[in-house]
């Protein structure tokens, strides 16, 4: 079953470029990942997207493989971030909340518990990484009513892109990996995403991975990313909140120009 949307008609839609802020759950703790969600709130995000750990995390960087690991180890499982979750849901009903999970994590919960979690706290779009069972699950998301974007690395894999091109899924777009090779010179984000517009890609394109500062996000924007998803460069100056501010406010400026 196809989910294509046009592209076009999504912007028309949302009207500006869609910025969503990733926060990694979990470490040092529940209540500090969502004391920093409840910072960015305050300070004009519209849109948040947490994950839930993974023992598997592949496709993220070291920074966030360890926060995983970390989060695993005190929690040992998922209802303890589920319950935190739907409890900041509950008084913060307003801004679009989004969920990244790999195949491990909705394995171990099961899709309908799953499910249930995003329908109950009005979860319209998450990540799911992992392939051959998983796409069962994704199937069963998109019959609820929740989009499941998918992901296509650095390197532009084929399989990734046909992927992307027969399910119509929104595409998050890496900008980095390392070690990894650029397919055919494609090191910018106007080349990449005017191959993957050629190719027939015609869902929203994410640019993720790699944007640091606003000039780095309104170069993807300027190539014409539909958004962004933007996490570990705020992540890293949690411990210094002015420096934390003063980068979101400059990430903000740039989407909203």
């Amino acid at each position: 079953m196809s989910h294509r949307k046009d592209y076009r008609i999504w912007r028309k839609r949302m009207g500006r470029f869609h910025l969503v802020y990733y926060i990694s759950m979990g470490t040092p703790s529940i209540e500090a990942s969502l004391q920093m969600a409840e910072t960015y709130l305050a300070h004009g995000v519209s849109a948040l997207q947490f994950d839930l750990p993974s023992r598997n995390p592949y496709r993220e960087t070291l920074f966030i493989r360890k926060r995983m690991a970390k989060a695993w180890e005190t929690y040992g499982g998922y209802e303890p971030f589920l319950t935190a979750l739907t409890e900041f849901r509950r008084k913060h009903p307003d801004f679009e909340m989004q969920m990244v999970s790999y195949e491990d994590v909705i394995l171990t919960i099961g899709t309908a518990r799953y499910i249930e979690f995003c329908k109950q706290n009005n979860i319209k779009t998450c990540r799911i990484s992992g392939d051959g069972v998983i796409e069962l699950a994704r199937m069963d998301m998109n019959a609820a009513g929740i989009d499941t974007l998918t992901f296509i690395d650095y390197n532009l894999p084929e399989k990734d892109v046909e992927f992307a091109v027969q399910t119509g899924r929104a595409v998050m777009l890496r900008n980095v990996r390392d070690g990894m090779e650029p397919r055919d010179g494609m090191i910018s984000w106007d080349r990449r995403i005017r191959y993957l517009r050629k190719r027939g890609v015609n869902a929203p394109i994410y640019a993720t991975a790699g944007i640091t500062c606003g000039a780095s996000l309104l170069e993807a924007k300027q190539a014409g990313a539909s958004g962004a998803f933007v996490g570990s460069c705020l992540m890293n100056l949690w411990d210094d909140e002015p420096a934390m501010l003063a980068l979101l406010a400059d990430l903000e400026q740039a989407a909203n120009s």
